[in-house]
């Protein structure tokens, strides 16, 4: 693969084998889906297979997702650093991927659209059948654990977004001798930094808030072009 894609494959393949904790704090952000409104500050939320409550200053959708950091208590956690879940995990979460860590090429992705089991199915590829006419590619991280990278080729450089249902959202941008990857969390920035050496390059990580290179729409109509 150009431009040490398989480099960062592989950094990506090793933050992915982390699962979700059993026991919460707040390090690596996880997915929680509020269960019930208790009243205007506490809610009921589903974290992994338990439920807990807890306080939001924030309003919270009652059957929403979101990403946060967590901090356990006795009777109840604390999240911070609330963000929504992103349009593409919602999709991944609905249906069934081909082989990790494959690359979906054209012909793949219209194989794929062709025996589409489903609406979500038909969505999913059909995004990505659009994007790769944008020259936007996607690579299947890990089917099992849902976690996708967008990238582009630019001149001299790869532009990549990467979404993990454990540790959220990166993006960054690769180079012939540099990796450079942002996250809206410092324990993932942390956990980048420990396995930086699995590759051979510069890596420079940096906290900011990250977005997809080409974002899902959950509407055929809005596929329309």
């Amino acid at each position: 693969m150009p431009l040490n894609l398989s480099k960062l494959g592989k950094i990506l393949k090793t933050l992915n084998r982390l699962e979700t904790p059993t026991t919460f704090n707040a390090s690596l952000p996880v997915k929680l889906e509020v269960k019930k409104e208790l009243n205007p500050i506490t809610y009921l939320v589903k974290i992994g297979n338990k439920e807990v409550e807890t306080k939001s200053d924030i309003p919270l959708a009652v059957g929403k997702k979101y990403f946060a950091q967590i901090k356990e208590f006795k009777n109840s956690v604390q999240i911070t650093n609330l963000k929504e879940y992103p349009k593409i995990l919602q999709t991944l979460d609905k249906i069934t991927l081909p082989k990790e860590f494959s690359s979906l090429k054209k012909d793949e992705v219209l194989h794929h659209l062709a025996n589409a089991k489903n609406k979500d199915e038909f969505l999913f590829f059909m995004n990505i059948l659009i994007a790769f006419e944008k020259k936007i590619h996607h690579l299947i991280i890990n089917e099992k654990r849902k976690a996708l990278m967008q990238y582009k080729y630019e001149k001299n450089s790869l532009k990549f977004y990467a979404v993990f249902s454990n540790l959220g959202e990166i993006e960054g941008v690769i180079t012939p001798t540099r990796l450079t990857i942002c996250s809206p969390y410092d324990a993932t920035i942390r956990l980048i930094q420990e396995y930086k050496d699995e590759i051979n390059l510069i890596v420079q990580t940096i906290k900011k808030e990250v977005k997809p290179i080409y974002d899902f729409s959950n509407s055929l109509l809005d596929l329309r072009v």
